[in-house]
């Protein structure tokens, strides 16, 4: 029998807003293979959108967008789901004070890159605990 690598992601939903295709591409695929469901953009607009019609457990956002920037995209995103606990992850190349405006716009960590996954997905599972227990 394989040894217990905790709770998978099964039945989270994700927004993943990242606009490098390869980085995109890879989380994505990573995401899946834990089980969550992904929505994936490489743009902030486009992001915003979704979240109005959608409902998402988490958005896993990188905050250098080219089209919108990534404070008002937060903004955004925790407007669009009034109704209900949406968590934001930030993945981000920047340091100060794009993560303190980060954490100010609603964001509930920041991961600056490069990130291990495992701390990533560590996040995660905590939340999908919590989401049912």
């Amino acid at each position: 029998m394989p040894a217990d690598r905790g709770p998978s992601l099964r039945g989270l939903r994700v927004l993943l807003v990242e606009d490098v295709d390869d980085i995109r591409d890879l989380l994505a695929f990573l995401l899946g293979i834990e089980g969550a469901e992904v929505v994936a953009t490489a743009s902030g607009r486009e992001a915003a959108e979704l979240a109005t019609r959608q409902r998402f457990d988490v958005a896993l956002s990188d905050l250098g967008l080219p089209d919108v920037p990534g404070e008002v995209l937060i903004r955004q995103i925790r407007a669009a789901s009034r109704d209900h606990h949406l968590r934001v992850v930030v993945l981000t190349g920047y340091g100060e004070p794009y993560i303190s405006r980060a954490r100010q716009a609603g964001a509930d960590i920041v991961f600056t890159k490069p990130v291990d996954w495992t701390r990533i997905l560590e996040y995660l599972r905590r939340l999908d605990l919590a989401a049912s227990a």
